[in-house]
């Protein structure tokens, strides 16, 4: 076990980081432990660790996934829609930061950005897919505007789940929300 504040240099060790980055466990000092770490690349330990990594990855996403599709179950305003995507964003854009270590071998930096590209590519389709119902032509004006594709973008500002819906105000100064079928 890794103690607190102290960077990993054993496969137990990273193994210990690697499972609180899976938990969502202070994802912030893990990245940055993760960043000063350093490990042997001998065969047997790379192929553990990539494995182990290519899960723990596949765990975020999933979790991304069923926390994404839940926030968009229920018909909402445009504002929760879009917070909904970016917090999805920033998820992977967190990822994309642990799959960008310097430390990690390049191969394996390739194979995990490959992962987070192909998740957001083929979410993005879906939600775009389900969007095509909208007369409007504003949800999926939306959800391109908020592409989950753009994770790589400059920092998200973070959202609070808690917010509540800004209302839209029309013409005469009526307020009208403005609900979204779900997706």
């Amino acid at each position: 076990m890794t103690p607190a504040g102290t960077p990993p240099s054993s496969y137990a060790e990273w193994s210990d980081c690697l499972e609180r980055l899976e938990q969502g466990l202070d994802d912030e000092q893990v990245i940055a432990l993760m960043a000063a770490g350093s490990l042997g690349w001998s065969a047997g330990v790379a192929t553990l660790f990539s494995t182990r990594i290519s899960e723990v990855f596949s765990v975020r996403l999933q979790r991304c996934a069923d926390r994404l599709t839940r926030d968009l179950q229920h018909g909402m305003d445009e504002t929760l829609l879009v917070r909904a995507l970016l917090n999805a964003r920033q998820t992977l854009s967190l990822l994309l930061r642990v799959a960008s270590l310097p430390g990690f071998p390049e191969r394996l930096r390739i194979h995990l950005r490959q992962a987070l590209d192909r998740y957001a590519g083929q979410a993005q389709d879906s939600l775009e897919r389900s969007a095509v119902h909208d007369r409007s032509g504003r949800l999926v004006s939306l959800i391109r505007h908020n592409s989950l594709c753009r994770f790589d973008a400059a920092p998200l500002i973070p959202t609070s789940p808690a917010c509540p819906p800004v209302a839209s105000v029309a013409p005469g100064g009526s307020r009208k929300r403005l609900f979204l079928t779900p997706i």
